[in-house]
């Protein structure tokens, strides 16, 4: 009997590891007409280069199944000390074709670029360089326009500063932007309020400056969605070293905007399987139809 208990364990740690969960989030909008239907965004966070099947292979069908109209990325994809950031160039390779990617870098793409091993090897500007090469659009602080089925979207990258991370290393404080932001007028530009404007951003704790910037959605990670969850408590641990993180998965309503946090798809984690956010954005005479359904 106890050899099947360990079994059981081990089956259960091994699909909480190993076994992806796919979150859909209807979201309503009076800024896009929509009037071919809804606009799907797959959001992806925190891979730290990860591989679900053989080059990722389980994760591309996913994504390919849901079939969105872009794909949008909120950093850590790889980790700090990778070597080439293959893993996630070959999801790109894999998708890019089919769909627009927006790309922000996270903590540890920005402390992978002064790793000692990037400073000998310049691996982290040569992934990179791959990345754009492949069309992926990398948003550092800038703003490009995706367009579908007519409607155009502003898509926004705030690229985080490490100072707003916990424990820069000294030898990346002498290197590295550590000077924190107070407002995103300095960093970013400004928003016609009048067209639908999404940002992405790796850390949601800066939530009250994407609101103040006048933004419709946030896209965030960096959390792992607390990396344990707890029925009726949420996230556990955040990567900021403190307990039960205000923000750790799922959608909040902070002020006019909502931000998605996504739980990511790498690290270890306990009753929080890894996960890919689905978003449908929907015009309002379609949300109260389904309301009252």
């Amino acid at each position: 009997m106890l050899i099947v208990y360990l079994l059981l364990i081990i089956l259960f740690c091994y699909g909480e590891q190993e076994l992806f969960s796919t979150s859909f989030y209807p979201l309503k909008t009076k800024k896009l007409r929509l009037t071919k239907g809804p606009i799907r965004i797959v959001h992806l966070s925190d891979l730290h280069s990860k591989s679900f099947g053989h080059q990722n292979r389980r994760l591309i069908q996913r994504i390919k199944r849901l079939n969105p109209d872009f794909i949008v990325t909120t950093g850590d994809m790889i980790t700090s000390t990778d070597e080439n950031g293959e893993v996630f160039l070959n999801v790109v390779k894999s998708l890019i074709d089919q769909y627009p990617i927006f790309y922000v870098e996270g903590n540890h793409e920005i402390t992978a670029r002064y790793d000692e091993l990037n400073r000998q090897t310049g691996w982290y500007e040569d992934y990179l360089k791959s990345l754009e090469a492949l069309g992926v659009h990398l948003l550092n602080n800038e703003q490009r326009q995706v367009i579908i089925n007519d409607e155009v979207i502003n898509v926004c990258g705030f690229t985080v500063p490490l100072a707003h991370y916990y424990a820069v290393p000294q030898s990346i404080q002498k290197q590295a932007n550590v000077k924190k932001v107070e407002h995103l007028h300095d960093v970013l530009p400004d928003l016609n309020l009048d067209e639908f404007n999404l940002l992405l951003a790796h850390n949601p704790f800066l939530a009250s400056l994407y609101e103040a910037h006048g933004f419709d959605q946030v896209y965030c990670g960096h959390v792992h969605g607390g990396a344990i969850r707890l029925p009726f408590i949420g996230g556990v641990l955040s990567p900021e070293r403190t307990l039960f993180p205000k923000y750790s998965a799922g959608v909040y309503q902070i002020g006019k905007m909502k931000m998605i946090v996504s739980r990511g798809l790498g690290r270890l984690r306990l009753f929080n399987r890894p996960e890919i956010v689905v978003v449908d954005l929907m015009p309002q005479d379609v949300w109260e139809e389904n309301k009252n359904d």
